[in-house]
């Protein structure tokens, strides 16, 4: 039923697709079983591992429910019409992207005030620290190191919501990961972009050692505000 995939960095992601391709076509439909995980494993070539990562996630959509003792299921046609858009080839669209965003700006915003207030004086330390050492990878004309700047705004973001002490919205976040980086990739590769959210981020970190929620919050939002713009000026200008 399914072919094996190519050895790659994306395996979870190609196993997400190549389910939901299946059930596009019509080949697996809401109700049937799939195979187990070892039978998957077989079929993609993979470890079991990277096959269980992929089921969580389609698990997370509401395209599969797992029921214990029985086996693993399609679910209704919501959960997969929300995986399809989701993890579609091209997954950064501009109504993928304003979605996002909107969930970004409710979350990420309300961290950053919690973060303010909750946070111990190391982790709000920690914050400023990782703006600091972005600094050396990134300048006001460009990229100097894409993949550090890349890693170290997921490692700013990533800790913020650490820092709000709040674990669902951590969970939330985790969820989001994989739009998340093709967004980043997006919004990175504009000219100036990257130096303007290590200043954003500066602001928000500094905001946040302060105890400001207020300022901190705003900033955040700002920030979102500014980035979704970029992508989505990018997204729909002329080649």
């Amino acid at each position: 039923m399914f072919r094996p995939i190519a050895q790659n960095l994306s395996l979870r992601d190609q196993i997400v697709q190549g389910i939901l391709a299946k059930i596009e076509e019509g080949t697996l439909t809401v109700g049937d079983r799939l195979p187990t995980e070892r039978d998957l494993a077989i079929a993609f070539n993979v470890s079991r591992t990277t096959v269980r990562d992929a089921l969580r996630t389609l698990v997370g959509l509401g395209v599969l429910s797992i029921q214990h003792g029985k086996g693993i299921f399609i679910q209704g046609d919501e959960g997969i019409a929300m995986g399809n858009a989701l993890w579609a080839p091209l997954v950064v669209k501009p109504d993928t992207v304003a979605a996002l965003f909107e969930v970004r700006k409710t979350l990420e915003t309300a961290a950053a005030g919690w973060a303010a207030v909750r946070a111990p004086l190391a982790q709000r330390e920690e914050l400023v620290a990782l703006v600091h050492d972005v600094k050396g990878h990134v300048t006001s004309a460009g990229l100097a190191d894409f993949g550090a700047a890349a890693l170290s705004d997921q490692a700013f973001h990533t800790a913020l919501i650490i820092a709000s002490g709040n674990p669902i919205a951590g969970r939330l976040m985790t969820n989001l990961l994989d739009l998340l980086q093709e967004v980043r990739q997006q919004s990175l590769a504009i000219p100036g972009r990257a130096w303007q959210s290590i200043l954003d981020h500066e602001q928000i970190a500094e905001a946040i050692l302060a105890g400001d929620a207020a300022a901190a919050a705003a900033a955040m939002m700002a920030h979102l505000s500014g980035v979704e713009q970029a992508v989505l000026g990018s997204l729909t200008s002329p080649p």
